[in-house]
């Protein structure tokens, strides 16, 4: 049953329930900003009289998962705790939701942005609800942002190029948060970014422009990092042959075009993934600005999973995801498509990895560990740095799928009670240890009793029922090609791969 209350704002529906012997309430679908199509965010200041927000999950329309697919695949990215087909859609899905156990205090503030490839996902997407760290005494934040085409394809409006959509949602958000969020009983000077794959790269270019950067104070990247940009030229090229891959003939059309169509066209992936360096959310390529130390020295934790890939590791999709089925096969096809470097890998990683389809799984992964090692570095030179691996596996699928893209989160959120009967008592065990580490940082920006990557260049694993700390596994293997090349042709093979099979 919602219940309203009166803040500053104005009236807020809210729902309220007791979790781990706490009373917690949830803010669902509060609008911070509202925007024209291909328009910048406009934040809402004020509010008219009424409830501010419905109380219910929203998100902007998108192509969801077919259920049979998710029972097919046994995907655990595809379970019901990762979809959101229960949300109510509207195109104007600018909305925020907050979990807090009260609406006095102050207490430490998570921000979360949720990942999807920027083609789906929600902040009320059950994995990330936020009760759970609620009721230990964090106020949670989840965002909705514009996602696919209206998100990234840069129209022409007039005379100006609009760009960077997405990531101007979730900056406009995060202003929304830092100045209002005490109203909810949070700490505004004590709050954390954080986002995973899609949502890491998006936290990540917000470390490194300038305006955004004002809004956080500490930072956590799961499974992502900066990405390469675009410039304004590029962009504008990319726009036109959107146009001309979809028969469109103008901007002008994207206007009209019903939203079913719109999220429908078929993108290149270099608009999905590419920021634009417009020189006003970003002033620089971030492989230039990290370079240069041009971020502000806050805490950073970062890391990666033990099993990547293994989401999508499906007989069906191999072809497209180039994946040899014979060892003649694979020689040709690694020597061709990442020459003698991509053997290279190959020879060091079939130590560990005999299983020739494991083994180009593997290759496949270590640019996530590239790029982990990486920024790692660079964000280490001036801020307290922490980085992980995350082993856990969820016992969801009886743990096909090992420690899979975004495999950490149901421990963080300790959403892993709610993943079915399947899951263990050493995944609760898990859960707990995670969770300490998390909340530590999140309250005081440290890891209380681990190591500092810029003092030791030691990470911490998780693994088994316990944590320890080690050196960053194949670090010199992944120093050795670092400028090769090498870690960009193995994401480009996958990304393409994913086009084949998920986007086109």
């Amino acid at each position: 049953m919602k219940e309203t209350k009166k803040l500053r704002l104005g009236h807020f529906a809210y729902s309220r329930e007791e979790v781990d012997g706490c009373e917690i309430l949830s803010f669902l679908g509060i609008p911070y900003a509202e925007a024209e199509r291909f328009g910048m965010p406009q934040k809402l200041d004020r509010y008219p009289h009424g409830p501010v927000n419905s109380g219910v999950g929203l998100r902007f329309p998108q192509n969801d998962v077919p259920p049979p697919v998710n029972f097919f695949l046994k995907n655990p990215m595809m379970r019901r705790e990762i979809l959101t087909s229960r949300d109510q859609t509207d195109e104007n899905a600018f909305v925020l939701n907050i979990w807090t156990e009260s609406n006095k205090g102050e207490r430490p503030v998570l921000v979360f942005i949720h990942g999807g490839g920027f083609t789906y996902g929600s902040g009320t997407t059950p994995l990330y609800n936020g009760k759970y760290l609620a009721a230990k005494g964090i106020v949670v934040v989840t965002l909705n942002y514009r996602l696919s085409a209206p998100g990234f394809i840069p129209v022409r409006i007039g005379s100006a190029l609009s760009v960077n959509r997405c990531f101007f949602d979730q900056q406009c958000a995060l202003r929304w948060v830092r100045q209002n969020i005490s109203d909810f009983g949070g700490d505004a000077g004590n709050i954390t970014l954080m986002g995973q794959s899609a949502g890491g790269l998006s936290v990540s270019m917000h470390m490194l422009s300038g305006d955004s950067s004002r809004c956080f104070d500490k930072l956590i990247v799961c499974s992502g990092g900066a990405n390469r940009c675009q410039s304004l030229e590029m962009a504008e090229k990319l726009a036109e042959g959107f146009l001309q891959r979809n028969q469109l003939k103008s901007s002008e059309e994207l206007l009209s075009l019903p939203w079913k169509k719109l999220i429908r066209l078929k993108m290149p992936l270099e608009l999905l993934a590419s920021p634009v360096v417009d020189g006003v959310f970003l002033k620089d390529e971030p492989a230039n600005l990290l370079e240069r130390a041009e971020f502000s020295p806050k805490p950073v934790m970062l890391g990666t999973t033990g099993d990547e890939f293994e989401m999508v590791n499906n007989r069906s999709w191999y072809k497209g995801l180039g994946i040899a089925a014979t060892e003649d096969e694979f020689l040709q096809t690694c020597r061709s498509a990442f020459g003698t470097e991509g053997l290279r890998l190959a020879e060091e990683l079939r130590k560990e990895y005999q299983d020739l389809i494991k083994l180009q799984f593997k290759m496949r992964e270590m640019p996530f560990h590239a790029t982990a090692l990486k920024e790692l570095k660079l964000y280490a030179r001036k801020a307290p740095t922490y980085g992980y691996r995350m082993n856990y596996v969820p016992h969801v699928w009886n743990g096909l799928r090992g420690a899979y893209h975004c495999a950490e989160l149901p421990f963080i959120f300790g959403t892993i009670r709610e993943m079915g009967r399947s899951i263990t008592k050493e995944n609760l065990e898990q859960m707990k240890t995670i969770q300490e580490d998390w909340l530590s940082f999140l309250r005081n920006g440290s890891l209380q009793g681990r190591p500092d990557f810029g003092d030791s260049g030691q990470i911490t694993l998780y693994e088994n029922r316990d944590a320890c700390s080690i050196a960053f596994p194949h670090r010199s293997l992944i120093e050795e090609l670092e400028d090769s090349g090498l870690f960009v042709k193995l994401m480009k093979s996958f990304m393409q791969g994913r086009d084949e099979n998920f986007i086109a």
